[in-house]
């Protein structure tokens, strides 16, 4: 007969599930940060790095053109997935100007010198990859907004690179994507990962005072805990009569001698010489 299963109480039971939770959110984190480098990391370092104007500048549709073909799409100003290869593309040219948008008043200032623009015919993308996901991308609203010819509107150009040209860009949202995908999925995952060890890994417990033997081991504990109390008693009690037959001697020795000072003084008696 096996004996019965003594049931968990409600403590136990909490922390069983609790750490079930904190490591599954472990596991979570984890691979929330791998895919955030490709997919957010990444294109928010980068847009960093090219140092984009801040302030948008006027840009205008010169040519618009739809292919078909994994050879002919070289490139793409928006694809949707980032992994996937091209089989249709969209790509727009623009020219833009330099002059805010919001300072442009809807007709095209004369251009003496040469300087009004910019770029001419430069390659126009949805983001610094050219390429994401829905909703945030949608390809076709792109296409149908800024394909169409001599259409304008507001561009952000690359300081680094003139012929880099984004419809969208805002430096505050860049350097919060990559703290939010720094910090959350790590912190989430340090916190788990201590929690769970300070509950369960023996040192701490034991700096705690709180560590708590098998049930094997604990009797072997009790046994020899036993045995060493029973020694100090033995050792204790052999003291006390080592201790107790040494005064005995010591009385005795003294007895002895005070009876012999005594003999000595009541010892009055003269011996006279022998005639």
């Amino acid at each position: 007969m096996q004996a019965p299963e003594e049931e968990m109480t409600f403590k136990e039971k909490m922390k069983y599930y609790t750490t079930l939770t904190l490591g599954t959110t472990a596991c979570v984190s984890s691979f929330i940060f791998m895919f955030t480098i490709p997919w957010v990391l990444d294109p928010s370092i980068s847009t960093l790095m090219a140092n984009f104007n801040p302030d948008p500048v006027v840009c205008k549709t010169v040519y618009f053109e739809q292919r078909v073909g994994t050879t002919n799409c070289t490139w793409s100003s928006c694809k949707i997935g980032c992994s996937i290869d091209m089989y249709a593309c969209d790509m727009i040219y623009v020219s833009y100007m330099n002059v805010a948008f919001e300072d442009y008043d809807g007709q095209e200032p004369g251009d003496e010198n040469g300087t009004i623009w910019l770029a001419q015919g430069v390659p126009l993308l949805v983001n610094i990859k050219a390429c994401g996901y829905p909703p945030k991308v949608n390809c076709s609203v792109f296409a149908d907004k800024y394909g169409e010819a001599e259409s304008i509107f507001s561009c952000y150009y690359s300081r680094v690179d003139k012929n880099l040209v984004i419809t969208d860009y805002n430096w505050n949202d860049e350097v919060s994507n990559i703290i939010i995908a720094l910090l959350v999925p790590n912190i989430l995952c340090a916190v788990s990962v201590g929690v769970v060890s300070y509950w369960w890994y023996p040192g701490c417990q034991k700096r705690r005072c709180q560590y708590q033997l098998p049930p094997d081991q604990e009797d072997a504990s009790i046994n020899t805990t036993n045995d060493e109390d029973d020694d100090e008693e033995k050792d204790e009690s052999g003291e006390e009569g080592q201790g107790s037959f040494k005064y005995d001697n010591e009385m005795s020795n003294k007895k002895s001698r005070s009876l012999q000072e005594e003999e000595k003084d009541l010892d009055t008696t003269i011996n006279m010489p022998e005639e």
